[in-house]
């Protein structure tokens, strides 16, 4: 089983990977993907929060400030990818 330090590191470095590189690249991708993205980080940001209120043992204060960084990190995320699906329309 993965620990929630390991899994809110991977979800944050994964998360502003897919941001970074769809700020560098010039071709922009389709809408469905955009909208795939959006799905994909809104069920993180939940998955990570559900763990946090299921397993509360398993989270130190530290963990904890971790998993809401990247939550927020996952909102805020769907938000530009949906801005870019609207603005894109």
């Amino acid at each position: 089983m993965i620990s929630p330090v390991l899994m809110a590191i991977a979800a944050l470095t994964v998360m502003l990977w897919i941001i970074w590189s769809d700020s560098v690249r010039s071709r922009r991708p389709t809408p469905i993907l955009y909208l795939v993205r959006i799905i994909l980080y809104l069920l993180m940001a939940a998955i990570l929060v559900v763990n946090r209120y299921r397993f509360p043992w398993m989270f130190t204060a530290g963990t904890t400030v971790l998993v809401a960084l990247a939550a927020l990190v996952g909102v805020a995320g769907a938000a530009y990818f949906a801005r870019r699906l609207v603005r894109r329309a």
